[in-house]
């Protein structure tokens, strides 16, 4: 019975590990989806300045988490998503409002499918 100890001890901290991961990126990515909001009713006021300033504060906050992500998700997945934070840094630049919109809302759908890969459900686990 004691050599059940130490494999149950691994699986148990693995699924905690699990667990916390994806709480952590969900809590994350809400974060980033909640600025990324906020990026595009400022540039419906056409206020560009402050959706510029939501989105690189989005962007920062992504850049930090990157060498977590990169350890526990799959790569192409989180270089789609700095592909599109690219583009819609770039079109904010350029003041392209329909554009922007299309990139945020691509941004936060390419966000919520990351948050989703790593949430606790029976579809992940199986």
């Amino acid at each position: 019975m004691r050599a059940l100890y130490i494999p149950l001890a691994v699986l148990a901290a693995i699924l905690a590990f699990s667990l916390w991961t994806g709480q952590y990126v969900q809590q994350s990515t809400d974060v980033w989806t909640d600025a990324l909001a906020e990026s595009g009713e400022a540039a419906r006021a056409e206020d560009w300045s402050a959706a510029a300033e939501r989105l690189e504060g989005a962007y920062r906050g992504w850049g930090g988490s990157q060498g977590f992500f990169h350890i526990i998700m799959d790569h192409a997945e989180l270089d789609e998503v700095e592909s599109l934070f690219a583009g819609a840094l770039a079109v904010c630049q350029e003041q392209d409002e329909p554009d922007f919109h299309t990139l945020i809302a691509q941004l936060s759908a390419g966000l919520e499918m990351l948050a989703e890969t790593q949430r606790f459900s029976l579809r992940n686990v199986l």
